[in-house]
């Protein structure tokens, strides 16, 4: 039952609560919600990577709690980037640079489950 609020809670979060990570790159509005469309998704499945690096799937809500604080970790992280930078080259490698060292960190803290 915690399971589904969270999950729930999570969704209307991500959609509502969380900025568009494209903003600093694209100044129309319109624009960067279509671009967020697009390529928005790919931090779906990088969030849900991070979050396996420590959750082993025994308590559902626990691993919905983490892949809702690892995506806002991850938009939170590229407006970082991109609210400083412009060039896409230096944005992907920045951006994959702090996926890496999240990945390492939180695999470290919080479970060994995978081992780097």
């Amino acid at each position: 039952m915690l399971y589904h609020l969270i999950k729930v809670i999570s969704y209307l979060v991500r959609q509502f609560l969380i900025p568009n990570p494209f903003t600093n790159l694209i100044k129309n509005p319109g624009t960067a919600e279509i671009v967020n469309w697009i390529f928005g998704g790919a931090l779906i499945p990088l969030a849900y990577f991070l979050t396996g690096t420590w959750y082993d799937g025994d308590v559902k809500f626990v691993g919905s709690l983490g892949f809702l604080f690892n995506y806002a970790i991850l938009t939170g992280l590229f407006l970082m980037i991109t609210k400083f930078i412009t060039n896409l080259y230096l944005v992907a490698f920045l951006f994959i640079l702090g996926y890496a060292i999240l990945c390492i960190v939180e695999s470290k803290l919080f479970g060994e489950k995978y081992s780097f």
